[in-house]
């Protein structure tokens, strides 16, 4: 496993945090570390029963003592058929871009929530401008953390999240930009405009879809 600049499995997204139903049953977050969202979360909601599944032993052992219930295991070896229609939040905190198959973990995961359960996803944005910068440059640099972080297998825009979503059967209700500049965006998007004209793409739709660094995607189970 590729090692993790320290303090990795220990940040707390608060903008993931505040997107879990405050007054949800059951939680179960994918890749939950070494536990810190899930104690934050009991935090304000100490009634709920919080489980996590994480790979990095650990972490795994850590989160043990934080949550309900850690399942140290990869996502696709973890069990989670007794959880079967009783969750009402599944929580990736940038997590899908690690799967070798995000689209069938979704799916099956769909199973695992109740009537009127919810995903909320955190996932980078491969079109975000600085990106698309170093892109035209030449640069595709994989680094230790960030958007092209080495251990990341997919990559994706707004368009194929939104489509990888409905293919699992999931309706995406809210979009969140995560770490926006939008000053920069606009620079470079007003720079690389008479491009995008010829293209035939809208710059203040290209604007949106690129100045965002993350994408919080939270949806809701389709009956």
């Amino acid at each position: 496993m590729q090692e993790k600049p320290p303090g990795y499995y220990d940040n707390v997204n608060v903008s993931l945090l505040d997107s879990i139903p405050s007054d949800a049953e059951v939680v179960l977050e994918i890749g939950c570390a070494s536990g810190a969202l899930g104690a934050e979360y009991k935090k304000r909601n100490p009634a709920a029963t919080y489980y996590g599944v994480e790979i990095d032993p650990p972490s795994a052992a850590t989160a043990g003592t934080r949550l309900d219930r850690v399942i140290c295991s990869s996502v696709d070896d973890a069990d989670l058929n007794f959880l079967k229609g009783t969750v009402d939040c599944i929580v990736y905190g940038d997590v899908l871009e690690h799967l070798v198959d995000p689209w069938k973990v979704l799916k099956s995961h769909r199973e695992l929530l109740k009537a009127g359960g919810r995903v909320s996803a955190c996932v980078p944005n491969v079109q975000y401008w600085a990106l698309l910068q170093h892109l035209m440059h030449g640069h595709w640099i994989y680094q230790d953390h960030g958007i092209l972080d080495i251990t990341h297998l997919r990559f994706f825009t707004l368009n194929s999240l939104y489509a990888m979503f409905a293919e699992a059967g999931l309706n995406v209700e809210n979009v969140i930009g995560l770490h926006v500049n939008h000053q920069a965006a606009g620079n470079f998007a007003e720079a690389i405009g008479p491009a995008l004209a010829n293209l035939g793409i809208d710059q203040q739709d290209f604007l949106r879809r690129s100045n965002a660094l993350q994408y919080l995607l939270i949806a809701s189970r389709q009956e």
